[in-house]
């Protein structure tokens, strides 16, 4: 779902770019205002890891690409604050240093996956309700990884379908379908990943439980 820069309109970089930062600078102000500093070795290695996982990539239509996004699991060990940094970081480093993403479309990158990504720690909260089983957690992170992943893939196919560059070529009736085809299979892909890596990290490492207590995941 990296979107390379020429591909959008100048007004939908500057507008994703916008509301980006909005997001961007409340999770900066969130994260300052409530997490501990022993959250950063977490930090580290599960951004290390989802960095790892996105650069491998397959292309898909229109010079994009299918990978995992990792928004979900950074979201369930860090939570949604946490886990937006830290996928902006992820997304810098590859537009900057491996030319996978965009300058001008970064905000666009951003809004696409680290936020939708972030944001999926609602879905998980919803969906397992305030006590939930492990069984039940579990299931509501499958349901907010993959649902993640299409959010963003539609968001990216509209982007790009109300851009200029794409209008001959039948605008948002060819890039939305596209982008929803591939991503609804990645999705239950990276879906399946995810919650095989929470339940893993569950189960060899007790201090994970500590800190997705931390978080209000209060599983039993």
């Amino acid at each position: 779902m990296h979107i390379p820069d020429g591909f959008l309109d100048p007004y939908v970089c500057a507008l994703t770019y916008f509301v980006s930062f909005i997001f961007l600078f409340w999770a900066w102000r969130k994260v300052k205002a409530a997490y501990p500093r022993s959250v950063v070795p977490l930090l580290a290695m599960s951004s290390a890891f989802v960095f790892a996982a996105q650069m491998l990539n397959f292309p898909i239509a229109y010079g994009t690409s299918g990978h995992l996004v990792g928004g979900a699991f950074l979201a369930t060990l860090l939570g949604p604050h946490a886990s937006m940094l830290s996928m902006t970081i992820v997304l810098l480093i590859q537009a900057i240093f491996f030319a996978d993403g965009g300058i001008f479309t970064f905000g666009a990158n951003i809004l696409n996956m680290a936020i939708i990504g972030a944001l999926s720690f609602y879905i998980v909260k919803l969906l397992s309700g305030s006590s939930p089983s492990q069984k039940r957690f579990i299931a509501s992170i499958f349901a907010a990884s993959w649902l993640s992943v299409v959010l963003g893939a539609l968001l990216c196919g509209i982007q790009i379908g109300v851009s200029p560059i794409f209008a001959s070529a039948g605008g948002l009736l060819v890039t939305v379908p596209a982008m929803l085809f591939w991503h609804i299979m990645i999705g239950v892909g990276e879906a399946a990943i995810t919650t095989s890596l929470i339940s893993q990290l569950v189960r060899i490492r007790p201090v994970i439980l500590e800190r997705l207590a931390i978080l209000g995941w209060d599983i039993r």
